[in-house]
């Protein structure tokens, strides 16, 4: 948590910042425009943006014919975590996903991050290429959700989002 000076009643405090005024990991900026392009095949069509500046923020591009992808983000100062570290919260709420959709649905992944899961829920072969991957990369977590797109280009989207963090 940052704090920063506050006086009140003629003394100088510590106050935590509001969460709006510290984000700068606004979901809709995570990707690059030309990567987006790129993996998409043609200019993106941004369908929602919602949250910009709170800390908790969603956006999804549409491509072409059944293709697009979301950017979802949660900055670590938004939670309020008290009594223990953005990195534990994530590996319970891990935890919680591998028990709700079982090992055949959900695996660990190594990347550029603290720690990251990859949702497969129909396991290979995805008819549909729908793919989750969560991870934590400097306590703040993000979700990349594609559909359409193949395994592995989620996996390189949410490499390009942790190296950019």
């Amino acid at each position: 948590m940052r704090l920063v000076p506050v006086f009140a009643l003629g003394l100088l405090v510590l106050a935590p910042l509001p969460a709006e005024a510290q984000s700068t990991r606004d979901a809709c900026t995570l990707l690059d425009k030309n990567l987006l392009t790129e993996t998409l095949g043609q200019e993106p069509e941004l369908r929602e943006e919602n949250g910009a500046g709170t800390g908790v923020s969603l956006c999804s591009w549409r491509g072409g014919e059944g293709e697009g992808l979301r950017v979802h983000s949660i900055t670590a100062v938004s939670q309020n975590i008290v009594g223990g570290t953005p990195l534990e919260y994530f590996k319970q709420h891990q935890g919680y996903k591998f028990e709700e959709l079982t090992a055949a649905n959900v695996a660990t992944i190594e990347g550029p991050w603290q720690a990251g899961y990859l949702v497969d829920v129909t396991t290979e072969p995805n008819p549909d290429q729908l793919y989750v991957l969560t991870f934590i990369n400097k306590d703040d977590t993000v979700t990349i959700e594609t559909y359409g797109l193949p395994k592995e280009t989620t996996v390189a989207l949410a490499e390009s989002v942790a190296r950019g963090m």
